[in-house]
């Protein structure tokens, strides 16, 4: 059986995600890319609000192909589907790094991070997302 994840932790100051099971054991960490200057990733407590097995990513301007295992945001104020963990096959085919801001505020992660979160993560966990 998969141990559940009570709380992902994203540090934007590390482009890193943390995940931890009962409270405050971590059980996983992965770099991330997250939002550029001009388009941030918003800093607080979220929860996931809505999980996707595979959905497009749609914007003002870009409309993806679907990608699998994608978490999206909810709280504080956030619209729905705004802001989602999300791999990003294209960053990946390119040979581009995680770990560095790349995206217009979603936060980004490898296929297998994204695949292995998906798997533990439940609709209502905590999201804390930190400057």
């Amino acid at each position: 059986m998969l141990e559940l994840i009570t709380l992902l932790l994203i540090d934007l100051s590390e482009q890193r995600l943390h995940a931890y099971a009962g409270g405050s054991r971590p059980i996983y960490s992965a770099p991330v890319s997250t939002g550029v200057a001009a388009s941030p990733t918003p800093t607080g407590e979220f929860h996931i609000a809505t999980k996707y097995t595979s959905t497009p990513l749609i914007g003002s301007d870009y409309r993806t192909p679907p990608v699998a295992d994608v978490m999206c945001l909810g709280g504080a104020g956030l619209a729905a589907d705004s802001y989602c963990l999300h791999p990003a096959p294209w960053q990946e085919d390119a040979g581009r790094c995680f770990g560095v801001p790349r995206s217009r505020g979603c936060i980004r992660l490898s296929r297998a991070t994204a695949r292995w979160l998906f798997e533990r993560t439940r609709v209502g966990t905590l999201v804390r997302i930190v400057p």
